[in-house]
């Protein structure tokens, strides 16, 4: 069978220059399980783990002048000290472990600046989900470079307040455990 070209390109030249602008070019997704609580120490930020002492990590490579759009989806519930959550979305490139945060709020007094906010009702059986869809073009030095994902929350109320990733403060047929996600897709540029 003869090899079927698509805009007159190899299949390796697909990716690259045979799509328009704004095409995805591959899509990556990570669904994260694992439950866990932390402790909620104030202003301290908490790296989202995917496995007992492993950072939740998600990588996708892309090529040099191209976007990526990238959505979180975060499951937080709290305990009954009522903390208040946020969260940032970092990357790094090329396994750099320079993290960077993808987009935080601007300067607006004295107000913390992150990616997002989880703040659930007060309740052992609420789990909240906070979702954010950010496009954004990180810099990379050669053709491709390799962008990771991971997630930090930071507790800012005052004292110690503990909170859940996927999982509610209950433990029993009552309480549930959930699924967060993140998709990071290849946009070309």
């Amino acid at each position: 069978m003869a090899l079927i070209r698509l805009n007159n390109q190899s299949l390796s030249a697909v990716t690259s220059v045979g799509l328009p602008s704004g095409s995805v070019l591959q899509v990556v997704n990570s669904i994260m399980t694992y439950s866990q609580d932390y402790v909620g120490t104030i202003n301290t930020a908490y790296t989202v783990q995917s496995a007992a002492n492993t950072d939740w990590a998600t990588s996708i490579t892309i090529n040099q002048g191209n976007k990526i759009l990238v959505q979180l989806n975060l499951n937080v519930a709290k305990d009954d000290g009522d903390p208040n959550c946020y969260y940032d979305l970092l990357y790094d490139v090329d396994g750099s472990n320079s993290y960077t945060n993808v987009a935080v709020g601007d300067v607006a007094g004295s107000r913390s600046r992150h990616t997002g906010n989880v703040r659930s009702y007060t309740d052992s059986y609420n789990i909240e989900e906070s979702t954010c869809c950010l496009l954004f073009a990180p810099t990379i030095s050669g053709a491709t470079g390799v962008i990771r994902f991971k997630v930090n929350i930071t507790q800012r109320a005052a004292g110690n307040r503990s909170f859940l990733v996927n999982a509610t403060e209950a433990n029993n047929s009552e309480g549930g455990s959930i699924p967060s996600s993140l998709t990071a897709m290849e946009i070309a540029g």
